[in-house]
């Protein structure tokens, strides 16, 4: 009988041992996948994040370049608003247009009131929507992500 009782006990003793390393296991395997899943948000909006300081630093670039009187306008053609960057090589004159299209920033050089298909041009980056207005000297750019947080970029056109 002594002896059955020990063997109960002992039974007892590995099935609880089991069972604790069994719950360790099962709380290993949710922390790892809470721990995934914090990563992979922090990832994605990271990215989301440099994408819109990186369409406002791109066209605040390609602005800087060309800030020469007459040289930045602002127009609205077929429903796209578009900076047109203009300049003249050889005495003929070439507009680069920057311009926002489902979901995407676009580049397009050409000779100046050259006519192009959206899709023609470069995809520079992926933004959700990328607003570009002129007013009062300034060139205000606005660049949204997929969440709707928004950065705002303020250019002054030295030569307005």
């Amino acid at each position: 009988n002594m002896e059955n009782m020990n063997k109960g006990k002992g039974l007892v003793h590995t099935v609880c041992i089991l069972a604790v390393i069994c719950m360790f296991g099962i709380s290993a395997m949710m922390l790892g996948s809470v721990g995934a899943s914090v990563y992979k948000n922090i990832a994605e909006r990271n990215l989301d994040s440099f994408e819109l300081r990186t369409s406002l630093s791109y066209v605040k670039t390609k602005i800087n370049q060309f800030d020469e009187k007459g040289k930045i306008s602002i127009e609205e053609r077929d429903g796209l608003k578009m900076l047109i960057l203009s300049e003249e090589v050889d005495g003929e004159i070439f507009d680069t247009v920057v311009y926002f299209n489902k979901g995407k920033l676009y580049e397009i050089t050409g000779a100046k009131g050259m006519t192009f298909k959206p899709e023609d041009g470069f995809s520079i980056l992926n933004v959700d929507e990328f607003e570009i207005n002129g007013k009062d000297g300034f060139v205000k750019l606005v660049a949204t992500d997929d969440d709707g947080e928004s950065e705002t970029l303020y250019v002054k056109i030295r030569t307005s």
